[in-house]
């Protein structure tokens, strides 16, 4: 029995100078550490994750000036990007220099993610140079979008006799007729005259011309000609 007692105090001696061995305490340390780095990374990933999804309300910039919309912008953590330029001598309530109504996309009270960039449109000092697109022989549709695209606007639509129907076949500036390359001012009207014939398929003049010329150019009339002619009357 003595004996025993002895041995069993041995192995609590034994686990005793365990629990205080370097060996012991450099690993629980290490084991306490990855706890705590474990849980840390799961709060800085939960507020990244919460931070992520966070919808910003797009602030109200119509009216300011350049420089005060994008202020008000940045400082919800947006990005301010002047889009475009307009030029009215009708506007009233708007100054030059100043975001016209409607020209910030997205509008205000839209919610969006935080870095989303928010385009800007002000109303111009001066007008905006623009060239006069080439849509003579185009559908009405497509001219449109020409003129769109380079800062002109559709005005009024004619119908005149014609076998193309809805095709562009003049358009005028200020009643005077106006062909590509002409140098104009963002916002000028262009009105339209087109065909109001019952072909719809499209086909302009120029493809008819060179159908023709092709008919004429075709081989069996080259033979004919060659037949015909006598090298010596040259």
């Amino acid at each position: 029995m003595e004996q025993e007692s002895n041995t069993f105090k041995d192995k609590l001696k034994a686990w005793g100078r365990f629990f205080i061995s370097p060996y012991f305490i450099k690993n629980i340390c290490i084991y306490i550490a990855a706890i705590l780095l474990f849980f840390l990374l799961i709060v800085q990933g939960l507020k990244w994750y919460t931070h992520h999804n966070e919808r910003i309300s797009v602030p109200p910039v119509v009216g300011m000036t350049i420089e005060e919309a994008k202020k008000v912008i940045e400082e919800r953590g947006l990005v301010a990007v002047v889009n475009d330029s307009t030029y009215n001598t009708d506007s009233k309530s708007t100054k030059p220099g100043h975001i016209i109504e409607d020209g910030q996309q997205p509008p205000s009270g839209y919610f969006v993610k935080k870095g989303r960039k928010v385009y800007l449109t002000y109303l111009a000092y001066t007008k905006q140079p623009a060239t006069m697109p080439n849509i003579i022989g185009e559908s009405l549709e497509t001219a449109k979008s020409l003129l769109e695209g380079n800062g002109l606007v559709p005005g009024k639509i004619t119908e005149r006799e014609s076998p193309h129907k809805n095709l562009v076949l003049e358009a005028k500036f200020n009643g005077a007729k106006v062909s590509k390359g002409k140098q104009l001012h963002k916002g000028d009207i262009i009105d339209l005259v087109i065909g109001k014939g019952d072909d719809d398929n499209r086909t302009t003049t120029k493809t008819r011309l060179d159908d023709n010329l092709d008919d004429f150019n075709s081989d069996a009339d080259l033979d004919e000609f060659n037949t015909n002619t006598d090298p010596d009357d040259f």
